[in-house]
């Protein structure tokens, strides 16, 4: 019997991807880079819309801002960006409304 092949990416850094590639395509973060991966922890290089980096982490405990003086644990990658980000609560409200005009 042979054992399953291990995934190639662990799962921290496969969703850290999957959640900023989504940020990217929806213009809510200029780019990223992950810069570090373990099975346990994985973190990237963000690129906010306002021109800085910030580099943040996802564990078990969730997406925190690495290495900042907020190790405050975000359930999603919105919730972070939200909290450290004015351009990008103003990006996704514009995104929302202009969903809702086309609506009518």
């Amino acid at each position: 019997m042979s054992s399953p092949e291990p995934p190639s990416t662990s799962f921290p850094t496969g969703e850290l991807e999957r959640a900023l590639d989504e940020q990217l395509q929806s213009s809510g973060i200029s780019g990223y880079k992950i810069t570090q991966s373990s099975d346990l922890e994985a973190i990237a290089q963000v690129k906010l819309l306002e021109g800085n980096d910030v580099a943040v982490s996802l564990t078990s405990s969730g997406y925190a801002l690495h290495g900042g003086q907020r190790e405050l644990g975000f359930e999603t990658v919105e919730d972070l960006l939200r909290s450290i980000s004015a351009k990008y609560s103003e990006a996704m409200q514009k995104a929302l409304m202009d969903k809702l005009a086309a609506l009518q």
